[in-house]
C-alpha cells in the first residue's frame, strides 16, 4: 500500500506581488517618496537627501535618496529588507542607537522605490567592528518581477566590500515611472514641509533630523523650472549636522499662532479634556477648560492627545492684523485668505511626522464645512483652523495606519477622535466665540421674530408721518397704508403657519436616530420572519410529518413575536403621528399625564430613569396635545443626550406636574452637567446648540409649539445640580 502523502497546500506567490506591494498599495509618488524618508529616519539618520536629476520625464530621469543612517548589513537586507511585511519594527520598536519610535510596522514601505521608477539600485554601509563594510545592489530591475516566474526564483546580484568612509544607505530610482513637473516637485515639497511637526521647528528637536531637497542640477531648459521657483525665495543656509550636500533644508511650515482664538489641551484616553482657550481678539488672558469623559471603552479609545488648535475670523481688517502680528507684513485681505488657505486644517502628528492626508487644506477629514452650512454664524469652517494633533503610538491610540499610507484604517479610535475634536469645538470654541463676537457686535445680526415682524407690518413710524400730509390726502394715504398693513399681516400670517409645519417636520428629524433605533430591527425582524415563513409554509403544506412538525413549532414561536413587533411599531407611529403637522382641529382638554408618557416611550431604550410625579391628580390641560408632546420629546431629548455624553452616574429626569392659578405646570429636571453660566441666555436663540452635530432648534421648537396652545416654556438658571425646566400649559376647569 502507498504511503499516503502529506494533505497539505502551501501558497506559492507569483514574483508580481513585490510590485503590487510598490505599486498599488503605496497611494502615489508622494506618498513613496515620504516612505523612504522615514524608513531613513527609523535608520537613525541625522539627515537624508532627496536629489532629483534631469530630464525628469518617464522612462528618463533618477531620484537618489540618501541618509547617513546605521546602514544595512548582508544579513539585515537578506533577514528584514528582503522580506515582505516582516515583523521587524512590530518587535522592536525602538531604533537601535537613538531609541526613535519606529515610523513604520507593516514592512511594505521599503518597495515604495518601484512606485518611482523600473529600476533601482541600492548601496548600504554598515559599521561591523573598526571597518565600514558596503553592500551593494548594482541594478534592480523590477521588470523581473511578473506573472511568469515565482518570488522563490528571483536571484540578485549584490557585491560586499570594505570600504572607508561613514554609515548610510543611499537608494537610487531609475528611469522614472511619471513627469515630475514643476507642480509636481511644488507639491512634494509642500508634503515634505507637512510631513515634519511645526512643534519641533522652534526646539532641539529640529536638528535631530534633517530633510534636504536638492534642486542644484534642474534648470529651465532641462527640467521646465528653476529650484527658487520651487522654494519660493526661502533663504539658504549653511549645510549642517553633517550634510555637505548641494540640497535646501525642508523646514516645516510656521505655526500661525497669531490668530483671533487658541484652543490648547489635552484629551484623555476616555475622552476628558482639560486645557485653556484665548479670545486674542480681546486681549483676554487664557481661561481655563474642563469637559468630562466621553465615556469611551479603552479599546475603542485613540489614547492620549495633545490638541493645538489656532482659528481664524476671516474678516479682512481681523486677518490681515493677524498677519502683521505673525510678522508676515501688510498683506491685502486676499493674499492673507490665500496663506490661511493653504495652512488650513487640523493635522495629525506621530512621532514628529505628520500622518497623511490629515492637514491637507483640501483634506476636510472632521467635515468642518458640511457642519458650517447649517449655522455660518456659529460653525468654524475648515479654513479657519490651523489645527495640530499630536498622538500615541499605535498600541495607545488604536490608530493604525493604512496600507497606502492614505489615513488611518476607519476603526472605532479613529471615529471617536474624530468626534472628540468636534466635541471641542462645539462645546467650547464655539459658543464661546459666537458669544464674544454677538457681544463685540461683528457677529451677523439674528433673525427676526414673527411677533416683531408683526409688529413692523402696522407700519406705526408711517402712520406718524401722515400728520404732515393734507386732510385729503392723510385720508387716501391712511387708505393705502391700512390696505398694504393688511395683506402684510396676512403674508406673515401664511409663513407663521408654514413655519409651524416646518418646524414640526424638524421635530421629527430631531428623533430620527430614534425612531431608526426602534423601528429598524423590528421591521428587519418582520421581513425576515415572512421570508423563512414563506419557506416553512410549502413544507407545512408539502412536506412529511418531520418537516410538518418543524414548521408548526416555527410558526408557533415566531406569530406572537411578529405580533409583538408589528405592535411595537404601530405605537411608534401613533406616538410620532402628532408630530406630522397637518390641518389642526380644535383646542381640547386632553390628561398630560398620558400625553407625556406617550412622549417619553421614545426614549424607553435608554439607561435612563424617567420618572413622572403629579401634584395635581386628574389635571386636564386645554390646547393641542400634540404641542405638549413636541415641547416634552425636545426637552427631554436634550436631557438625555447631555447625560449619556457626560457618562452621569445613576441619570435621571423627574417630571413634575402641578396646578395653580396661572395654570398647568409641567416641571422637567435632570442631574446632568446643566447649562453654563454664560450660555443661559442663548438657549432659546435658533441656531445655538454645545451639540456637535445639533441644530440648535430643539428648544425653541419648544417653545413654538407650546406657543400654539397659549403655553410658555421657562428656563430657571438659579437651580443647580442639573437643567430645570417649566412648562406652564393652560388648565381646564377643576372638578
Amino acid at each position: 500500500m502507498r504511503e499516503l502523502e502529506e494533505k497539505k497546500l502551501r501558497f506559492r506567490p507569483k514574483a508580481r506581488i513585490i510590485r503590487t506591494i510598490g505599486d498599488q498599495l503605496i497611494s502615489g509618488p508622494e506618498a513613496a517618496v515620504i516612505e523612504l524618508v522615514k524608513n531613513a529616519y527609523d535608520a537613525d539618520a541625522n539627515f537624508v537627501e532627496i536629489k532629483f536629476t534631469p530630464p525628469l520625464v518617464a522612462g528618463q530621469g533618477r531620484i537618489s535618496i540618501s541618509d547617513d543612517g546605521h546602514g544595512m548589513s548582508l544579513d539585515d537586507i537578506q533577514l528584514k529588507w528582503m522580506e515582505p511585511a516582516t515583523a521587524s519594527k512590530v518587535i522592536d520598536r525602538r531604533s537601535p542607537s537613538k531609541k526613535r519610535k519606529m515610523m513604520g510596522s507593516k514592512g511594505i514601505g521599503r518597495f515604495a522605490a518601484a512606485k518611482l521608477g523600473s529600476k533601482m539600485a541600492l548601496t548600504s554601509t554598515v559599521q561591523e567592528g573598526d571597518e565600514s563594510i558596503a553592500v551593494l545592489i548594482p541594478e534592480l530591475d523590477w521588470s523581473i518581477f511578473n506573472d511568469d516566474v515565482y518570488l522563490s526564483d528571483i536571484a540578485i546580484d549584490y557585491l560586499v566590500q570594505e570600504i572607508g568612509g561613514p554609515t548610510g544607505t543611499t537608494i537610487e530610482i531609475i528611469e522614472l515611472h511619471e513627469d515630475w513637473s514643476r507642480e509636481r516637485i511644488a507639491k512634494l515639497y509642500g508634503e515634505l514641509r507637512r510631513l515634519l511637526s511645526p512643534f519641533s521647528a522652534s526646539s532641539d528637536e529640529s536638528a535631530d533630523f534633517s530633510v534636504f531637497l536638492d534642486l542644484s542640477e534642474c534648470d529651465g531648459e532641462s527640467s521646465g523650472f528653476e529650484p527658487e521657483e520651487i522654494f519660493g525665495g526661502a533663504d539658504a543656509e549653511e549645510p549642517s549636522g553633517g550634510y555637505g550636500g548641494s540640497g535646501r533644508r525642508v523646514r516645516p511650515f510656521p505655526l500661525l499662532s497669531a490668530c483671533d482664538y487658541e484652543l490648547s489641551g489635552t484629551l484623555s484616553p476616555d475622552g476628558a479634556f482639560e486645557g485653556f482657550f484665548t479670545i486674542h481678539r480681546a486681549g483676554r488672558g487664557s481661561e481655563t477648560v474642563s469637559l468630562p469623559g466621553a465615556g469611551i471603552k479603552n479599546h475603542e479609545s485613540p489614547g492620549t492627545v495633545d490638541v493645538q488648535l489656532y482659528l481664524f475670523d476671516r474678516e479682512a481688517d481681523a486677518l490681515k492684523s493677524n498677519m502683521r502680528a505673525a510678522g508676515l507684513g501688510d498683506m491685502t485681505a486676499v493674499e492673507a485668505r490665500r496663506l490661511l488657505d493653504r495652512i488650513s486644517g487640523v493635522a495629525i502628528y506621530r512621532e514628529g511626522f505628520r500622518v497623511r492626508p490629515y492637514g491637507d487644506p483640501e483634506n476636510d477629514w472632521l467635515a468642518l464645512d458640511t457642519r458650517r452650512v447649517q449655522d455660518p454664524s456659529l460653525r468654524i469652517g475648515h479654513n479657519q483652523v490651523a489645527g495640530y494633533l499630536k498622538i500615541e503610538g499605535e498600541l495607545n491610540s488604536h490608530l493604525f495606519e493604512r496600507s497606502s499610507r492614505e489615513g488611518f484604517e476607519d476603526n472605532s479610535a479613529f471615529q471617536n477622535l474624530a468626534k472628540l475634536v468636534k466635541r471641542l469645538l462645539a462645546e467650547v470654541v464655539e459658543p464661546k466665540r459666537f458669544d464674544f463676537r454677538e457681544k463685540a457686535g461683528i457677529s451677523r445680526s439674528r433673525s427676526t421674530s414673527f411677533d416683531e415682524l408683526k409688529e413692523l407690518s402696522e407700519l406705526k413710524r408711517v402712520r406718524k408721518l401722515l400728520n404732515l400730509l393734507e386732510p385729503k390726502a392723510r385720508e387716501e394715504a391712511e387708505r393705502i397704508i391700512d390696505k398694504e398693513s393688511q395683506r402684510l399681516s396676512l403674508r406673515i400670517e401664511a409663513m407663521r403657519e408654514r413655519q409651524r409645519v416646518l418646524e414640526a417636520q424638524s421635530s421629527l428629524g430631531a428623533i430620527l436616530a430614534e425612531v431608526l433605533h426602534e423601528g429598524s430591527p423590528e421591521a428587519t425582524f418582520i421581513k425576515k420572519s415572512a421570508d423563512r415563513m414563506s419557506v416553512m409554509l410549502k413544507t407545512f403544506l408539502s412536506g412529511d410529518d418531520s418537516g410538518k412538525s418543524k414548521a408548526r413549532e416555527y410558526f408557533s414561536q415566531r406569530i406572537p413575536q411578529l405580533k409583538a413587533s408589528g405592535d411595537k411599531l404601530s405605537e411608534l407611529f401613533r406616538i410620532l403621528r402628532p408630530l406630522a403637522g397637518g390641518k389642526r382641529r380644535e383646542a381640547s382638554l386632553f390628561f398630560p399625564v398620558q400625553t407625556i408618557k406617550d412622549a417619553l416611550a421614545i426614549f424607553e431604550d435608554h439607561e435612563v430613569s424617567l420618572e413622572i410625579d403629579s401634584l395635581a391628580k386628574g389635571m386636564e390641560f386645554l390646547g393641542h396635545s400634540e404641542d405638549l408632546t413636541t415641547a416634552v420629546v425636545n426637552i427631554v431629548g436634550n436631557s438625555i443626550h447631555w447625560l449619556e455624553a457626560t457618562v452621569v452616574e445613576d441619570p435621571r429626569v423627574h417630571i413634575t406636574l402641578a396646578r395653580s392659578e396661572d395654570g398647568g405646570h409641567v416641571f422637567i429636571e435632570d442631574n446632568g452637567p446643566g447649562v453654563r453660566s454664560e450660555f443661559m441666555d442663548r438657549i432659546f436663540e435658533v441656531g445655538f446648540t454645545l451639540k456637535d452635530g445639533g441644530t440648535g432648534l430643539g428648544l425653541n421648537i419648544a417653545r413654538e409649539a407650546l406657543a400654539r396652545s397659549g403655553g410658555k416654556l421657562k428656563f430657571h438658571p438659579e437651580h443647580e445640580g442639573g437643567a430645570l425646566f417649566e412648562i406652564v400649559f393652560p388648565a381646564g376647569p377643576e372638578h
